[in-house]
C-alpha cells in the first residue's frame, strides 16, 4: 500500500486541493452499473484523483485509468454475449482450487490493458484481493497490472486462486467489497463509495454453481459493508431496490442506465461536498 500512499501523496503537493477518490465495489455482473456513474461524474467535471476496486471494480477501474473512457466501456459493455463469456472460460478438469483456471482472463486482460503496472496508470490505483489462508486483505498497487486485477476478480470456487509468495489470493469481496478504508487510509479527503452487490433477499434463485458461488460471495461482502464504518463516504447503491444475477452481462444497458441514475441523484451531495470542501468554486 506504500506506493499508493506516496502518490497520493505527490498529487496532494501538486494539487494544492483536497483529493476525491472512488471507491468501486465488487458484484460481478452488477458492477457494469459503475460504468454509468463513471459516464456522469466525467460528463460533469467530477474529479476522481484516486480509484480504489474490488473484484468487478478493480477491473473496471484500472480499465478506467488505462485510458479506456466511459463511452467506449459502455458500447464494450452492451456488446457482450454469452459466447463472448463463455470464451473465456476455461475449465479446469477435474476442479481442484477452482471451476476456471483464469489463463484466458489473463490473456484477455493483458490485451485490454496494454499497461504493464500500476505505476504506468496516469492517477493511482489499489486493486483488493483476500488471502484464503489467513482472511487478510491484500492491496495492489504496483508492480503487474494484470496480476493485481486478476487476484481481485477471483471468487472463490469460481477461479483458481493466485498465489503470491506464501498467500493464496481470492476476490476482495471476501474481506473489503466496498473499499473506502484504503482510500482514507491513503490521505484521500472525500471518498465516493459505489456498493453494487445484491442485498440477500427473496424472490431470486441462482440457476447454477456459478450463480451461487457469487451469491455466496456477495451475502459475506454485504454482511462486511453493513458494519463497515463509512465515515464521511457518500455512499451510491444504484442498484438497491433491484435484483440482478451475478452473471447477467447481457443486461449491461439496464445495469449501465441504472448507475446513471444513480449518480444523477448523487450529483447536489457531491457537488456541495466539494464545493465547501474548495475542490470547485463556490
Amino acid at each position: 500500500m506504500e506506493g499508493f500512499t506516496q502518490r497520493i501523496a505527490q498529487i496532494k503537493a501538486h494539487q494544492r486541493r483536497p483529493l476525491v477518490g472512488l471507491a468501486l465495489g465488487s458484484g460481478a455482473a452488477r458492477g457494469l452499473a459503475h460504468i454509468g456513474l463513471l459516464e456522469v461524474f466525467t460528463q460533469e467535471g467530477i474529479p476522481i484523483d484516486a480509484v480504489s476496486g474490488t473484484s468487478i471494480g478493480a477491473l473496471l477501474g484500472g480499465l478506467f485509468l488505462a485510458g479506456w473512457t466511459p463511452e467506449f466501456l459502455d458500447k464494450f459493455a452492451k456488446s457482450i454475449r454469452k459466447k463472448h463469456i463463455i470464451s473465456t472460460l476455461d475449465f479446469v478438469l477435474p476442479p481442484k482450487r477452482g471451476l476456471i483456471d483464469g489463463y484466458h482472463i489473463e490473456a484477455m486482460l493483458k490485451r485490454m490493458l496494454k499497461i504493464k503496472t500500476f505505476e504506468e496508470l496516469p492517477k493511482p490505483l489499489a486493486t483488493i484481493a483476500s488471502d484464503i489462508v489467513t482472511g487478510q486483505r491484500v492491496v495492489h498497487d504496483s508492480g503487474d497490472l494484470v496480476k493485481g486485477i486478476r487476484a481481485s476478480i477471483s471468487v472463490p470456487g469460481v477461479f483458481v486462486p493466485i498465489e503470491d509468495q506464501d498467500k493464496i489470493l481470492v476476490d476482495g469481496g471476501v474481506v473489503d467489497p466496498v473499499p473506502v478504508d484504503i482510500l482514507y487510509e491513503s490521505g484521500v479527503d472525500i471518498v465516493i463509495g459505489v456498493n453494487v452487490m445484491r442485498r440477500p433477499s427473496p424472490g431470486w434463485v441462482p440457476e447454477g454453481i456459478i450463480d451461487i458461488l457469487l451469491n455466496m460471495t456477495d451475502i459475506m461482502g454485504f454482511k462486511i459493508f453493513e458494519t463497515q464504518p463509512l465515515n464521511n463516504t457518500i455512499i451510491i447503491e444504484p442498484l438497491k431496490e433491484h435484483h440482478f444475477g451475478g452473471m447477467e452481462f447481457e443486461k449491461a444497458a439496464e445495469l449501465i442506465e441504472l448507475g446513471k441514475e444513480a449518480a444523477i441523484k448523487a450529483l447536489p451531495e457531491i457537488k456541495a461536498r466539494l464545493t465547501a470542501k474548495g475542490v470547485f468554486d463556490a
